[in-house]
């Protein structure tokens, strides 16, 4: 049985908060619920965009203070874990821990993890596809650089597609248009390592590999 308490941030993009959610729950796949962790969930879908708040200032505060929150919240629950279903939620976090210091040691920083695993795999270079907040702000690339990680950003005129195909993903408009799509954009890039940034891109993956598999049958 696993006995820790694991808490969920989401509502930055529910269906990415939904994906996260079940692929957990993959992870502890067992005969007997008993065997799952106790989870809580806080989806807040009232805070604001952490893309305006990176590129314009546009109520960062109020950003920093909705995650916060709902830190707050979890620790108030008495979790083990803490983990932050945005990948660009976490250029926010230094500023919630000035506010929440205890919050670091709660904190499963997806991050720091994915270095960890691209070093591991002794990955020199990744091509970063993610929120345009986090690219502009070189997220990835300060973070990664001290697992020597190099970050290569797309051009800014991909910045568009980046978010039409996150914001398809929000609105839940799945469809082979958008597959196809998404695969002229990756091949623009050609064979590179992509790390996929925001949590939005796993969910149109997992339908990439959906429907592939209804193809073959």
């Amino acid at each position: 049985m696993y006995r820790e308490k694991v808490g969920i941030i989401g509502g930055f993009g529910a269906y990415a908060t939904l994906n996260f959610y079940k692929r957990l729950l993959e992870e502890f796949a067992s005969e007997s619920e008993r065997n799952y962790p106790h989870i809580i969930m806080d989806n807040n879908f009232t805070m604001p965009s952490r893309t305006r708040a990176l590129l314009y200032g546009e109520a960062y505060d109020e950003v920093v203070d909705g995650i916060s929150d709902s830190i707050q919240l979890m620790m108030q629950n008495d979790v083990s874990k803490i983990i932050l279903v945005c990948g660009t939620a976490h250029y926010f976090l230094n500023d919630v821990y000035k506010k929440i210091p205890e919050a670091k040691e709660k904190i499963v920083d997806i991050i720091n993890i994915m270095g960890e695993e691209l070093k591991l795999k002794d990955e020199g270079e990744v091509l970063v596809i993610a929120a345009e907040g986090a690219l502009q702000k070189k997220l990835y690339q300060t973070r990664l650089k001290k697992y020597g990680i190099k970050c290569v950003n797309p051009d800014e005129e991909d910045f568009i597609d980046i978010r039409y195909f996150i914001e398809c993903v929000k609105r839940n408009e799945l469809n082979e248009d958008l597959v196809h799509q998404f695969g002229n954009f990756l091949d623009k890039f050609g064979k590179r390592n992509v790390v996929l940034g925001c949590t939005e891109f796993p969910v149109l993956v997992e339908y990439i590999d959906k429907c592939q598999k209804q193809r073959v049958q």
